[in-house]
């Protein structure tokens, strides 16, 4: 048996059909009923309850072969800190499938995690997946780039940067920060080869085809949508203050101020990193798209 945790997750909902085709028993990790309806999963079994509760992950692993950990905050909500989830609850799961004799530990990490604190997330991160290495369990690691794809991803945020104000696009800096994009639904082929039995006992980093800089990246999605806007470059000094009022103020801004300090560090790797690692080649960002066009 299979359990997936943040089941009702982005990279989940494209994960989730490509592992109902194998026929293994699949368990979905979910907070409550409400998340667990979204779940396009018949036949699976569902499991209530969260990170921060040992208890509820020591039964979701009882029977369970492979665990996908997938949950993690990318921002802090109200209720819970980076620290609580992506570390803490990354080694309440660790604990639970090692007492339940868990045979394989698929981690879901990111590319950039840095030991460094003053990068909240990516510090979370690479403290999670530090539990992981840490645990004893046959364990693989993804560490993919920042994830395109339909229903959220990256480029959902870059959207509503885009609709912030009419006829403008605001960018930080020289717009210069690179990236690496990568379809969430090559990720999921990775993932799928990792529960395979592939890669076992490594972490591998995974990007996009193309190292782009944000302002490619935005231009990418304007043409995508069809839109013309005018791109004013705001000093990184000046825009923070703003960011910070929008991170307070608003429930979903369009960038935190956590995601802003991140993009100092260049999220990128090698441009042939799946196509070595796993012997495809991923889909560029101006092909898979696709979906933005549907919504204009």
């Amino acid at each position: 048996m299979i359990l997936i945790t943040g089941a009702s997750g982005f990279v989940a909902s494209h994960l989730i059909p490509q592992l109902r085709k194998t026929g293994e028993p699949l368990r979905c990790l979910v907070a409550n009923e409400t998340e667990g309806a979204r779940i396009n999963a018949p036949g699976a079994e569902l499991a209530f309850g969260n990170v921060t509760d040992p208890g509820a992950l020591q039964t979701a692993c009882k029977g369970v072969d492979t665990v996908i950990h997938l949950v993690a905050v990318i921002r802090e909500p109200r209720n819970a800190t980076f620290e609580q989830i992506n570390v803490a609850g990354t080694r309440n799961m660790v604990e639970a499938a090692r007492d339940c004799g868990v045979k394989r530990f698929i981690h879901m990490g990111a590319l950039g995690a840095t030991p460094d604190p003053g990068y909240k997330y990516l510090n979370s991160k690479w403290l999670g997946m530090e539990e992981v290495k840490n645990s004893g369990l046959d364990f693989s690691i993804l560490q993919p780039s920042v994830m395109f794809g339909e229903g959220a991803g990256f480029v959902a945020s870059l959207v509503r940067s885009v609709h912030l104000a009419p006829f403008i696009v605001p960018i930080a800096g020289d717009g210069k920060s690179r990236l690496q994009p990568i379809w969430v639904g090559d990720v999921v082929s990775c993932v799928m080869k990792l529960v395979n039995g592939e890669k076992s006992g490594r972490s591998i980093e995974i990007g996009g085809p193309e190292i782009m800089t944000y302002e490619k990246v935005i231009d990418e999605v304007l043409k995508a949508l069809g839109e013309k806007r005018t791109k004013v470059h705001v000093p990184r000094w000046l825009m923070r203050p703003g960011v910070a009022v929008m991170d307070a103020l608003l429930r979903n801004p369009p960038i935190t101020i956590v995601e802003f300090k991140s993009m100092e560090i260049p999220n990128i790797t090698a441009p042939d990193s799946v196509e070595k690692e796993f012997g495809f080649k991923p889909m560029p960002l101006r092909e898979g798209l696709g979906y933005l066009k549907l919504k204009r």
